[in-house]
């Protein structure tokens, strides 16, 4: 594909001279048990708290209660996170690192390089039984959130990396960010 089509296929608009450098996406695998896993644990409770108050009625409709909701529950999260898995890319620029990520819907959110005071590692139980890491890009005044269930914006957290990509794509975004901070003090 020629660079003119890839950069016309972007969600985002790049800013005067801006490049991407790179182009990152989750391991499939790991990305999907990750974003799986706790709707399908939730799902196993609610079923369960449910399905103990049909109890009161018979233990056969709590089965039933039991079952349904529980194949309804794990289908609902394996659905979601095959949806949002497709929908879920980070680009990492000369300027910034830019997220896109949705379910029914779709948003983009970009980072600002310049706006990077760390980049952390992380490796969860779940990334560590998978062997996989998570990277997360602590903006100015920002705080590091692992994981994607919260209100803060996570544009700079890259789950369900192979250990060494993790490792490669923090040494890059550092030096991004170090080329960055230079050509704006000489700019």
């Amino acid at each position: 594909m020629a660079q003119n089509e890839f950069y016309a296929k972007l969600p985002f608009s790049l800013n005067e001279n801006e490049k991407v450098v790179d182009t990152v996406k989750p391991v499939w695998g790991g990305y999907f048990l990750r974003n799986s896993l706790g709707g399908i644990f939730s799902t196993f409770f609610l079923a369960l708290l449910i399905s103990l108050g049909a109890a009161s009625v018979s233990l056969v409709a709590a089965l039933i209660t039991f079952f349904v909701i529980l194949i309804i529950g794990i289908a609902l999260s394996l659905v979601s996170a095959k949806i949002s898995y497709g929908k879920f890319t980070v680009w990492i620029t000369d300027q910034r690192i830019v997220s896109a990520s949705g379910f029914i819907g779709f948003h983009t959110e970009s980072l600002p390089l310049e706006n990077i005071t760390d980049v952390v590692i992380n490796r969860g139980l779940i990334d560590r039984l998978l062997n996989l890491s998570s990277i997360m890009a602590v903006p100015m005044g920002g705080m590091v959130i692992y994981g994607r269930r919260s209100n803060i914006s996570t544009v700079g957290f890259i789950p369900a990396l192979h250990p060494d990509d993790a490792t490669k794509l923090q040494k890059l975004i550092f030096d991004l960010k170090n080329a960055r901070i230079k050509a704006l003090k000489e700019g």
